[in-house]
């Protein structure tokens, strides 16, 4: 409830708040983050967990220099991994790591957690869910690569608990055997399972210019599909909310400069100028299907 709370905070003072600077965003995102943590953790509550939530809040919502926050954050976040696995590599002995028993240990889990434990926990968990057979099966099979098991391994070193070395090389033996075997084939068991999908939409985003930081103007990038409402649209024919400009237009890997009777194709990137009270209207409009379009790719199925 914290993490929700101070998340939708966030998110309006984010949006309503004038900084100096473009870069001071994330580092004021950040700081919401570093107060949730704080706030959580002096009643005793889970902390991480208000953070996670908070997050999840702010990622799902339309935040002024939405992308400068989450490259930055990203960048912190690969910087924390290889910090992580710095730390945990100095952890590992592969003396002991290699042994017979702890590779035969290591295997027999890593065999019950491949092929019966993760299978049961996400058949069970995903009960009511719209999830079919086979994604089920995919999602069984992404294992668990990664080092958070590795990390929780090392509470017991922490603690100076009997055998914490030996949970902590069996842990990571475990880790690694996933890695090898359903890393290197996660791509293979998706193609098998026909859960490939055509490419991704690109969502539309704001280009943050630092020239129109401090100005009641945005441009948005968008590319448009062959579902897009204004697909085959001559600028002249499209009706588009007030203070609204296109800018300029990516035709076949070309900049062109738009005017009236420039059609609208497939695949074409418009850079839109745009002021923050249309902003809204504006997406509203570009959002919307065309309903011929899909019409004939719905037959054609």
């Amino acid at each position: 409830m914290i993490g929700f709370a101070l998340g939708k905070v966030a998110t309006f003072a984010i949006n309503r708040i004038n900084l100096d600077s473009s870069g001071l965003y994330p580092v004021f995102a950040l700081a919401f983050a570093l107060l949730t943590y704080s706030v959580t953790a002096l009643i005793g509550a889970s902390g991480l967990l208000a953070v996670y939530v908070a997050a999840l809040v702010l990622g799902n919502a339309d935040l002024t220099y939405r992308h400068s926050i989450f490259r930055f954050n990203e960048g912190v976040a690969w910087m924390m991994q290889i910090l992580m696995f710095v730390i945990l590599g100095l952890l590992v002995f592969p003396g002991q790591l290699f042994q017979l028993d702890i590779m035969v240990k290591g295997l027999i889990l890593s065999f019950i957690l491949i092929l019966i434990a993760r299978p049961i926990a996400v058949f069970l968990s995903t009960i009511g869910l719209k999830f079919d057979l086979k994604e089920k099966i995919f999602l069984s099979w992404a294992g668990l690569r990664g080092a958070v098991p590795i990390v929780l391994a090392t509470f017991p070193m922490i603690s100076g608990l009997t055998n914490s070395q030996l949970f902590f090389n069996v842990v990571f033996f475990v880790v690694l055997t996933s890695a090898l075997i359903q890393g290197s084939t996660i791509t293979y068991i998706a193609e098998k399972l026909k859960l490939t999908g055509s490419k991704k939409e690109t969502p539309i985003h704001t280009l943050e210019l630092v020239s129109i930081g401090k100005a009641n103007a945005e441009v948005i990038e968008v590319e448009i599909n062959e579902e897009n409402v204004l697909i085959n649209l001559s600028l002249a024919e499209i009706t588009f909310p007030k203070d609204v400009l296109v800018n300029a237009i990516i035709k076949d890997g070309n900049l062109i400069t738009p005017y009236g009777e420039t059609r609208i194709q497939s695949g074409d990137i418009l850079y839109i100028l745009v002021s923050k009270q249309s902003k809204k209207e504006l997406k509203q409009m570009l959002d919307q299907k065309n309903d011929k379009n899909c019409l004939i790719k719905d037959i054609a199925k």
